[in-house]
């Protein structure tokens, strides 16, 4: 270290302001409200409360604004695709950043060549203080039997998972019942129900939201984690650093000794010495931070994994509103043409797969048409994709990122296994398109590009024991460093299809009971 880098200490230091870091820092908060907490993240603060979700943001423009400030390097409006585009462009190898990048998000290299190269095409981050829980679809269902981390005993993840709902504000009534929302909850139920268990039938989607007494929606962010700690001002033991990356940690082999930051419009270059540290960027970067460091265990940023995604969208048919529904319901007093999200379970052997379906406004991904809105359902579903080694994030010793850190380079293949797993879910998906009524034009049923769910796991992977082929223990504590926790969906074993943010949040409210534990005992 240079003579002239200023160097701090802390209690507790937090690499990331998603809604996991947000977790951490709430719960040790909480719990020891003595304990100094410094969190940084390398984007910019959007809103005054720190990580306020942007769809919070009632103006337009504004809320534009604060996504484009999210986008990294491209500080631009991105034009409006349809499914089938960005599908069919990643088909053709007609691969760009308009095509592939969505708002709020940047892709993980732009590059043509590079990306040419990189088999998770649709890959993205979020740069911005609250990370993708500023932009996220809120989606927080539990996932189902074989979606669970079986090494983890049944009483304390069902605490975790109970925590985690709590502090991310879960409902299944953010949206009030209307006539279309009936009418796709029983054609989905007409269909499905039979098959599925009784406590997993189809049912609203669980959101992370606030509902007042009006019906107004309040979307969740990391603003609601941290909670008083998001208030500007706040300055009790905690520090929020932003447009601040961390450079590399420092290791004597069995503890991380120090933390070297840079202020990105300054330079200023920082150390700070923490007694703990956590590492929850996000699946792709939390990694790279690692490897940076000389911290590469044989599985960091192997076992790569999303779910693949199909996509399609109907025209829902008069007749199932206006028959019997339409008369039980008062439309006059709706604001707005949404009609909610609903959940089709992951209940595996008798639906091994994730349905989510929902009105086009709040799907993440848009679709062009001049059908009525109020009258498109967009279906949505995965399945479980086979774990690999192999499939990983290959890190460059010589050549940087925009940002000056280890270029990435994502490998990514589906399995004869997952091939098949695909081609089950088309068919029961056309079977429920039908029941609806007719798949429009705009929205054919598309596989999308690989990366587009950004629910990407497994690189920082928790295991039972350490045997080469996770990063961390249960309690997400890095194998071999006494003070060094990571967290994220990077941190999730198993093949999943249920949206990962209610279980990454789960498993750090989990390791944040260690770490309370620790520094209580002052055993770090």
């Amino acid at each position: 270290m240079s003579d002239h880098t200023n160097i701090k200490s802390t209690d507790v230091l937090i690499i990331g302001s998603g809604p996991i870091g947000a977790t951490f820092a709430r719960m040790i908060s909480d719990a020891l409200p003595k304990t100094k907490i410094v969190m940084i993240d390398l984007g910019p603060k959007l809103t005054k409360r720190a990580g306020m979700h942007v769809k919070n943001i009632s103006d337009a423009v504004e809320r534009e604004s604060a996504q484009i400030k999210s986008q990294g390097p491209h500080q631009k409006a991105y034009p409006l695709t349809t499914v089938a585009e960005r599908a069919n462009a990643a088909k053709d190898g007609n691969l760009s950043l308009d095509m592939l990048a969505r708002p709020g998000t940047h892709l993980v290299t732009d590059n043509i060549t590079d990306l040419k190269k990189n088999q998770m095409p649709a890959a993205s981050y979020s740069s911005n203080v609250g990370g993708m829980g500023a932009h996220w679809t809120c989606a927080c269902p539990r996932p189902g039997n074989e979606e669970k981390i079986p090494f983890i005993p049944e009483q304390e993840y069902e605490f975790a998972f109970a925590k985690a709902e709590e502090l991310l504000c879960v409902t299944q009534n953010a949206f009030a019942e209307c006539a279309e929302g009936v009418a796709i909850q029983k054609v989905l139920g007409d269909v499905m129900n039979h098959q599925l268990s009784k406590n997993r039938q189809v049912q609203p989607m669980p959101l992370a939201c606030k509902v007042d007494e009006n019906g107004e929606r309040y979307w969740v962010g990391s603003d609601i984690i941290l909670g008083e700690l998001a208030e500007p001002g706040y300055d009790k033991n905690f520090e929020l650093k932003s447009e601040t990356i961390c450079r590399k940690l420092f290791t004597d082999g069995k503890n991380i000794t120090g933390a070297l930051i840079e202020h990105l419009p300054t330079k200023k270059i920082e150390e700070i010495k923490a007694k703990i540290t956590i590492v929850a960027c996000d699946a792709l970067r939390t990694p790279q931070l690692l490897w940076a460091s000389g911290i590469r265990p044989k599985a960091l940023g192997h076992y790569l994994n999303e779910h693949p995604f199909v996509f399609c969208f109907v025209e829902l048919n008069d007749e199932l509103v206006e028959k019997s529904f339409a008369k039980k319901y008062d439309q006059s007093s709706r604001s707005e043409p949404t009609i909610g999200v609903f959940w089709v379970p992951f209940d595996a052997p008798n639906h091994p797969f994730h349905g989510q379906i929902m009105h086009m406004d709040v799907s993440p991904i848009k679709i062009e048409t001049n059908q009525n809105p109020k009258h498109i359902v967009g279906l949505g579903w995965g399945c479980t994709k086979e774990i690999q080694y192999e499939d990983h994030i290959e890190f460059s010793e010589t050549e940087k990122d925009y940002l000056g850190m280890p270029k990435l380079n994502l490998r990514f293949t589906l399995t004869e296994n997952d091939k098949m797993q695909i081609e089950k879910v088309k068919s029961l998906q056309i079977k429920i398109a039908k029941a609806f009524g007719k798949i429009i034009q705009e929205g054919e049923q598309t596989l999308m590009p690989a990366g587009t769910s950004l629910h990407l796991q497994g690189t920082t992977r928790m295991g039972k024991i350490n045997d080469g082929t996770s990063v961390c223990d249960s309690h997400s504590n890095v194998w071999g460093y006494s003070n060094l926790f990571v967290g994220g969906n990077g941190v999730i074993p198993m093949p999943t299809t249920s949206n990962p943010t209610l279980t990454s949040v789960a498993m750090a409210v989990r390791a944040s009971k260690k770490i309370i534990s620790l520094l209580e005992n002052k055993s770090y």
